[in-house]
């Protein structure tokens, strides 16, 4: 996934599935899913995204 796939899927999680800052059960599961995809990319692929680590 480029960078336009990881805003979609970030940005799907926000909208379609209700994932959002406006609670913190809600925020705490979008920073958990953004770290997850840092993780995967930074040190299983070794692939860096600092858009995603100031972005978000």
């Amino acid at each position: 996934m480029g960078a336009a796939e990881v805003t979609a899927f970030l940005t799907a999680l926000a909208v379609e599935r209700g994932v959002s800052t406006s609670t913190s059960t809600q925020a705490q599961a979008q920073a958990q899913a953004r770290a997850a995809l840092l993780f995967l990319y930074g040190q299983v692929l070794r692939i860096e995204l600092p858009w995603l680590s100031t972005r978000w």
